[in-house]
């Protein structure tokens, strides 16, 4: 893992933005994070131009299928060799070993982080999918579970990393998106907290994108959240 622990959510479909927007604030991050919109606009061929830039990569597709297709497409994302990237833990344990056998029969490095309940979700959002727990509750349920498959961490909002290092006794690293601070609009962001809140709170890295890449000076604005920590 990076000492710096701010990974910036890199959500653009222009790779030609992507890599001046990294050249600009990589001085104050640790890594970029390309997720779904990176993906489906610049694919493959965009994710190794980042690659060669030189920093961490978190890619974050949120794999979410049946076994052997998730395995597939991991060992997709495996060829790239980003730093970590993303399953549901929902998939369910079957999925989650088998993708932690094909990365450890691959001698991949890359760090396996199984997602909770995504940050958009508040209490009333996990009643209408069906889901009978309250946020904090399916959250434990889901980071034990993750353990439980020898993932390596999971995404949780910052509201829970208490809970979990109080419940979850295994090592797994805390990876945190819903970071704001007290001027940032929350946009769909319902479970929120600031950078150094967070880092106190437990946190091992944080997922930061629109408080940075839709600042007007977004290379300032990496480097208050920094210094802030």
């Amino acid at each position: 893992m990076t000492n710096n622990p701010i990974y910036c959510a890199i959500d653009t479909n222009n790779i030609k933005q992507a890599i001046a927007l990294i050249k600009k604030i990589r001085p104050s991050i640790g890594g970029v994070k390309l997720g779904l919109e990176f993906y489906t606009h610049c694919g493959i061929d965009g994710i190794n131009k980042i690659k060669e830039l030189g920093l961490p990569m978190f890619i974050d597709l949120k794999l979410f299928d049946i076994p052997n297709t998730t395995k597939a497409a991991l060992q997709g994302i495996l060829a790239s060799g980003p730093e970590l990237t993303t399953l549901h833990i929902s998939g369910g344990s079957e999925m989650l070993r088998e993708c932690v056998d094909i990365r450890n029969s691959s001698q991949s490095k890359t760090k396996l982080i199984g997602v909770t309940v995504l940050t958009s979700f508040d209490e009333e959002g996990i009643q209408e999918v069906g889901l009978n727990n309250s946020i904090g509750d399916q959250v434990i349920k889901l980071a034990k579970l993750a353990a439980e498959s020898k993932l390596d961490g999971i995404v949780c909002s910052p509201h829970e990393i208490i809970k979990i290092k109080s419940e979850i006794k295994d090592d797994l690293k805390l990876i945190v998106p819903g970071i704001r601070g007290v001027e940032d609009n929350s946009n769909d962001q319902k479970r929120t907290m600031s950078a150094k809140e967070a880092i106190d709170s437990g946190a091992d890295i944080l997922v930061i994108g629109r408080p940075i890449t839709k600042a007007i000076d977004p290379a300032e604005a990496a480097n208050k959240i920094f210094k802030s920590l």
